[in-house]
């Protein structure tokens, strides 16, 4: 079992990736973009230039 990434922004335990074009970013829950906040864990969502991916069941909600 592998330990998700880091909050790029304070370093807590991070619960996805979002990317909005040119600016990607592992966020904890404090610093998620309610976009990524809405997806289930393992859910995916991609808008234009702009992607969410919730991570998987090691998310603790």
């Amino acid at each position: 079992m592998t330990e998700n990434p880091k909050c790029e922004r304070c370093g807590k335990e991070a619960i996805g990736i979002q990317s909005f074009g040119c600016c990607t970013a592992y966020v904890c829950r404090e610093h998620a973009d309610d976009l990524l906040l809405a997806l289930k864990p393992g859910e995916r969502k991609a808008y234009d230039e702009c992607f969410f991916e919730r991570f998987g069941s090691g998310d603790q909600g």
